[in-house]
């Protein structure tokens, strides 16, 4: 598939979604959680109220992520994986306002409620897509972002 349609695909589906599971890890210490986001440029943002992953981001900002749709049956699988590197951004950071309204979210108010944004820059895309090989294409695409 040309790059410049994928990545159109691929920025529709992702903005269409709205749970990942993110996947942080620190030496044999995994964790997979299922959160809310938002996607803009190549970017996920996250909002979380704490828990485990923070002990693996802190010492690891390589991670994995997953995004998918409702699955109807055989030929209707539609997933994203992704990597790339997070940036946690505390409520008490400069930049947590203006990062979280960035990406169409009230950060005022999040702000007020002490969540944590976690920013996954996306590094790579793998997209799984059954209905692509309707169009001619490979039902896997892959895109380098970074």
């Amino acid at each position: 598939m040309p790059p410049d349609a994928l990545a159109k695909e691929l920025d529709a589906f992702l903005k269409e979604q709205k749970v990942c599971t993110l996947a942080a890890a620190d030496g044999d210490f995994i964790r997979c959680t299922p959160l809310t986001y938002a996607y803009l440029d190549g970017k996920f943002y996250i909002f979380s109220e704490g828990g485990l992953k923070f002990r693996a981001l802190e010492r690891n900002k390589n991670v994995a992520l997953e995004v998918h749709a409702e699955y109807h049956g055989v030929g209707s699988a539609k997933s994203v994986q992704a990597t790339g590197v997070a940036e946690v951004i505390g409520a008490d950071d400069r930049d947590f306002v203006a990062r979280a309204d960035a990406a169409g979210m009230n950060g005022a108010s999040l702000k007020k409620m002490g969540l944590v944004l976690i920013v996954v820059t996306a590094e790579r895309l793998e997209y799984l897509n059954s209905t692509l090989r309707e169009r001619g294409y490979c039902p896997r695409q892959s895109l380098a972002l970074a």
